[in-house]
């Protein structure tokens, strides 16, 4: 390998450049979709508590009307 790069140093300099600005690029899409994860995270877990709230209160609205 060593060899190669010192046969053509320009396309190693690209090279190097290219695979540095994708590292970099996929980095930065890694951490926004990290980021979105976390929220969707969250928005998942306040609907599933609005859900269950209005499940409890259908219940106690049958359990009121068959005790009635």
């Amino acid at each position: 390998m060593y060899w190669l790069v010192k046969q053509d140093k320009k396309k190693h300099a690209w090279g190097v450049t290219v695979i540095t600005a994708i590292a970099i690029a996929g980095f930065f899409v890694s951490q926004r979709a990290s980021r979105i994860a976390v929220q969707n995270y969250k928005q998942h877990q306040i609907d599933a508590r609005q859900q269950e709230l209005e499940a409890d209160s259908i219940l106690r609205t049958l359990n009121r009307d068959t005790a009635e």
